[in-house]
């Protein structure tokens, strides 16, 4: 089984790397979810050449319903990912009646051209999902990252076991939400090719000079890395089990 990382810093590029990870889902943001990295962040981790970079394409937080004006910075998104050289792009989207939006999916899909393309974790709110995973593999995605419409995919794990036994031929189904070193044995017995994880570290804070007010809200906001000593002990882990 491999090992994607979700990534929002070059530090944690490098520390996936040390630790034999697979891939990187980059993005900003983690806190809340995750969002698009900026243009400058997508271009530095791609110089890096360590590891392949699938690069997250969610313009604001929330639902995945998107107005006119959100989906023309969506596409300008992937485009600029392809440019750039990203080895393959995470998306999603879904109508108000919570079921795929295909005529957007295929066109996007289009644009991404060559590039891996997985569905995100829109997927979880989803009203039909063996009906959208039927869609997905029409539309020619690679992968579906989920938790199996549970908060945490060791809760959805029943779903995802299913949907992987009939449709794992055919399309990924990778498993995501509160994977770690406690759980993902778990994973690769059941039989999946990939899992997704941050395993990331709060950050001490910076000691702050008198004189500095504390009390500004964002010197509060915590600083995540993925942790190096934990994504190797993941990896080791996953290569134990036979």
């Amino acid at each position: 089984m491999r090992v994607e990382v979700c990534a929002d810093s070059i530090v944690s590029i490098q520390n996936a790397f040390s630790a034999k990870v697979d891939r990187v889902e980059l993005c900003s943001a983690l806190g809340i979810g995750g969002l698009t990295p900026s243009y400058g962040f997508i271009s530095e981790a791609i110089d890096q050449s360590l590891l392949p970079i699938h690069c997250l394409i969610r313009p604001r937080p929330g639902h995945f319903f998107y107005d006119k004006e959100e989906i023309k910075v969506i596409e300008k998104n992937i485009l600029n990912a392809r440019e750039l050289g990203c080895h393959g792009v995470v998306v999603g989207a879904h109508n108000q009646n919570f079921k795929l939006d295909i005529s957007l999916l295929k066109r996007w899909k289009t644009m991404a051209g060559s590039m891996y393309i997985t569905f995100h974790r829109a997927f979880d709110v989803l009203i039909s999902p063996l009906e959208a995973i039927n869609q997905l593999i029409d539309l020619g995605f690679d992968c579906i990252l989920t938790s199996g419409q549970k908060e945490k995919a060791e809760e959805g794990i029943e779903n995802l076991i299913s949907w992987n036994t009939k449709f794992g031929s055919d399309i990924i189904i990778m498993p995501g939400s509160g994977v770690g070193v406690s759980n993902c044995k778990k994973f690769k017995k059941a039989g999946f090719k990939y899992i997704h994880l941050s395993a990331g570290e709060d950050l001490k804070p910076i000691p702050m000079p008198d004189g500095i007010n504390q009390n500004l809200s964002f010197l509060k906001q915590t600083i995540r890395h993925s942790d190096n000593q934990t994504l190797i002990e993941v990896v080791k882990s996953l290569k134990s089990v036979e």
